[in-house]
């Protein structure tokens, strides 16, 4: 419901434009109708978007933690 609060996507949008922040976030599969937010999010030049799935949720936690690292490192 947060998505129909123009509150709600306000803050995202200004966190995201915010250069001094990092974000971890997530985002839904797509399905059905597109989510503007979402897809808005999803479109960005400087997110990154990761599939996790049952099958690399573990294999996949160290490249996300190598992505924050170097945002947090480029960051400073």
């Amino acid at each position: 419901m947060e998505l129909f609060s123009q509150s709600f996507v306000g803050a995202v949008r200004r966190t995201l434009d915010c250069s001094s922040c990092t974000v971890l976030g997530t985002i839904p599969v797509p399905k059905g109708k597109p989510l503007g937010l979402v897809e808005e999010v999803r479109g960005r030049r400087d997110v990154k978007v990761y599939t996790v799935s049952k099958e690399n949720r573990n294999a996949i936690l160290q490249d996300i933690l190598a992505t924050l690292q170097d945002c947090l490192t480029h960051r400073t």
